[in-house]
């Protein structure tokens, strides 16, 4: 019976009209994502990589033209760490420290409009706002060089401001996007108190940018609508804010160096 159910959709979603395919489509959007991280401080102080994997949630509320999308993802990441560069006393460098885990989540809320051009082809700007938190879990470990590791946790905050397309090509919609990320401000805290300072650092991060793009592919199958394709998402942020602290009991201004953030890869969205 289920079976049969989930045909008549995947037909029905067929014989939809050009106009009403190339428009956003509310209901849900639930499916996995994977891809490449890479991580750099500049100038050229940390570099780490490796894999993430997860899944992304969405729901969208249509309004004759307009769209309020809800969305929301979690990721987990298995990252390798280096840096060369001396610090603290290490005159080769922190080292290197492999298998360190990784754990994103980002919430994001956007609102837009679906403008026609024709029946097949559809623009729909959007705006919104979006918050991005990632925790870094290496306490207890040590570099290749001796170093002890500690854990940290990155928060962003940003206004998400983009466009996307609709281009209807037979059985199939073709959905690129691209998107500017207005910085808001993040705060990154390191817990230096695992190893051994009297305090963690909270570093205040005001300036910088973002950007994403994406090109799903939509089509109609005997078990529902699915879209798929790549995506790559990039993010530059500037030094923050000196922080004051010690190093036993001499004063020190801390801060966290200027960094990019890149990731590349592939998702699957069951939509229903």
């Amino acid at each position: 019976m289920r079976r049969g159910w989930m045909a008549w959709l995947a037909a029905l979603g067929w014989l939809l009209p050009a106009s009403a395919m190339a428009q956003t489509m509310p209901g849900w959007s639930l499916g996995p994502e994977a891809y490449w991280y890479t991580y750099r401080e500049t100038p050229s102080l940390v570099y780490q990589w490796g894999p993430f994997a997860g899944l992304d949630a969405a729901y969208t509320f249509k309004f004759q033209n307009f769209f309020l999308t809800i969305d929301g993802g979690a990721d987990v990441g298995y990252l390798d760490y280096k840096s060369n560069v001396p610090t603290a006393g290490l005159v080769n460098g922190s080292g290197r420290l492999n298998g360190i885990w990784n754990y994103k989540g980002e919430f994001r809320l956007l609102f837009g409009a679906d403008l026609g051009v024709s029946p097949s082809f559809y623009i729909s700007p959007f705006a919104g706002a979006g918050y991005r938190i990632l925790f870094e879990q290496q306490s207890g470990r040590t570099t290749t060089n001796g170093a002890v590791a500690y854990d940290r946790l990155s928060q962003y905050y940003y206004l998400p401001l983009g466009i996307g397309l609709s281009i209807v090509a037979g059985g199939w919609v073709l959905r690129p996007s691209a998107e500017y990320d207005v910085f808001i401000g993040g705060n990154q805290t390191s817990y230096l108190s695992q190893v051994g300072f009297n305090q963690d650092l909270n570093s205040r991060q005001e300036v910088g940018y973002g950007a994403r793009a994406s090109f799903l592919m939509e089509t109609g199958t005997s078990w529902g609508r699915i879209a798929f394709g790549p995506f790559f998402r990039y993010w530059n942020i500037g030094q923050s804010r000196g922080t004051p602290g010690f190093i036993g009991n001499t004063p020190v201004i801390f801060f966290e160096p200027a960094n990019n953030t890149m990731e590349g890869g592939l998702t699957l969205h069951f939509l229903f």
